[in-house]
């Protein structure tokens, strides 16, 4: 039976023990990878900011995004799919935090404050920079409730809101422990 290490190479499963069965803990939740090509840095529409400021092809860095995120999650879902045998006391359930997000994105009025203009396509800290010169960066904050009505706190991570949106998903599989419209559970 190989290692989990060579089951798992990215650092988010479990990796602390060479043998499955030398695990004790027997429930684990997985998360696919967020649909990194809507975030404001790998947007095809994407500006200069504290996360990347040099020039760049932001068609291709959306594309590329977009393909190396559904390989990874295809990949990750085989390797959980192989690794439920291997673990007759487990139970392994897989979070589609790339369906979650896609539908977060798609459709804001069910998930932030309505007090506020839905907000996907910006951020909460914003910070343009300028290409190619020593300017200090425009960056905008938002405050208060208005924060509540972002996906993204900045060109990369996801608001405080989302987070919370996140969270609760979570919650819910640990406490329901069936399949749900975010959740399957694999064993």
């Amino acid at each position: 039976m190989p290692p989990m290490r060579q089951l798992f190479s990215s650092g988010n499963a479990p990796s602390t023990t060479r043998r499955p069965e030398d695990l004790v803990a027997r429930n684990f939740v997985m998360q696919n990878i967020l649909p990194l090509d809507l975030t404001i840095l790998y947007s095809n529409c994407s500006y200069p900011n504290t996360c990347w400021d040099l020039e760049r092809n932001t068609t291709d860095w959306n594309a590329y995004m977009k393909e190396l995120v559904r390989a990874g999650n295809e990949i990750t879902s085989l390797m959980l799919e192989a690794l439920v045998p291997t673990l007759p006391d487990a139970h392994i359930a897989s979070i589609d935090s790339y369906g979650l997000l896609a539908d977060m994105y798609n459709n804001p009025q069910n998930y932030f404050n309505p007090t506020a203009p839905h907000n996907i396509a910006g951020c909460i800290n914003s910070c343009v920079h300028t290409m190619n010169s020593t300017a200090v960066s425009a960056c905008t904050i938002a405050n208060g409730t208005g924060a509540d009505s972002f996906l993204w706190y900045d060109e990369l991570h996801l608001s405080q809101q989302s987070d919370r949106i996140v969270a609760r998903e979570m919650t819910a599989v640990m406490t329901v422990g069936k399949d749900d419209q975010w959740t399957k559970w694999l064993s």
